[in-house]
């Protein structure tokens, strides 16, 4: 690693959360340049708290909640390091969580790596219609990632701002880390999920504080145009086109999802310039490195 890094953390009413795991974060980031905190209009006090107990903190203000996607990109926009670390307001690193990670920016083509985290592992990816995925198995060793986690990896920045930062197509929140994962890689570059970079998550997402209903149609809004902004192999178009119709007919429910996803894609730009094609995306991860 070249340079420092600067610590990028989204947070609504979350100080309870912060007062946790923010000493955490500090003892064990090195190569630390400042955290950032993106405040969502929290009411719990959590920006009167960090200016008297963390007054090293930049704390940049919303007024009203923005979820995820537009507060990250403000984040990263107030940053001025080679690196970017982006964790959740209910995750802290562990001791030495860098320590392995800096090798594999040796490598020019690396655009992230993500953390081992507890409770989760690297994304096993495969296509059924759409991008599908669950847990890797295998944590024994590093393997490269189809991306990496937004609440908890590190992100190299002049590939970050290559690559736009999140869409914020998909704000407020959900799919907007996998999209640019997966966007490098089309791109050219490489995702690692490393095995032995470990972070603790308290799992007490701000989410559960929002209408189920709400995040569920957004989740399944956002796995949409994922697929419809990134996927362009003919032949994977065609077989989604056939989930699409299969879902519609077996659950007529959908095709609302189906519509606001439309609604959503028709008002934003979408050229994208890729050099890998999305089966040679699809052989390349999952492996180990």
């Amino acid at each position: 690693m070249k340079s420092t890094l600067d610590i990028v953390i989204p947070s609504f009413n979350g100080r309870y959360l912060l007062e946790k795991h923010l000493p955490e974060v500090f003892k064990n980031s090195d190569f630390l340049n400042k955290v950032i905190i993106v405040d969502n209009g929290s009411t719990d006090d959590t920006v009167a708290w960090l200016e008297k107990n963390y007054p090293q903190v930049v704390i940049v203000r919303n007024s009203r909640n923005l979820g995820f996607t537009k507060p990250v990109n403000q984040g990263v926009a107030v940053s001025k390091s080679d690196y970017l670390v982006l964790l959740n307001n209910d995750v802290h690193p562990e001791k030495d969580y860098l320590k392995n990670i800096l090798p594999f920016f040796d490598d020019d083509q690396v655009f992230a790596v993500s953390f081992n985290e507890n409770g989760s592992s690297w994304p096993l990816v495969k296509w059924d219609g759409k991008i599908q995925f669950t847990m890797g198995d295998d944590k024994s060793v590093p393997y490269y990632s189809a991306w990496a986690s937004g609440g908890s990896a590190i992100f190299k920045r002049s590939l970050w701002d290559k690559l736009g930062g999140l869409n914020e197509i998909y704000a407020p929140f959900y799919w907007e880390d996998i999209d640019i994962g997966y966007r490098a890689w089309k791109m050219g570059y490489k995702i690692i999920w490393d095995n032995q970079s470990l972070v603790y998550h308290e799992h007490e997402s701000t989410a559960k504080k929002i209408n189920p209903q709400y995040l569920s149609l957004i989740k399944q809004r956002n796995e949409l145009l994922f697929n419809w902004i990134n996927i362009t192999d003919p032949d994977l178009r065609r077989s989604h086109r056939k989930f699409l119709l299969t879902q519609v007919i077996k659950y007529p429910g959908y095709l609302k999802v189906v519509l606001v996803a439309l609604m959503r894609f028709l008002t934003h730009n979408h050229k994208m310039k890729f050099v890998r094609t999305d089966k040679e995306v699809l052989s390349l991860v999952n492996r180990k490195v």
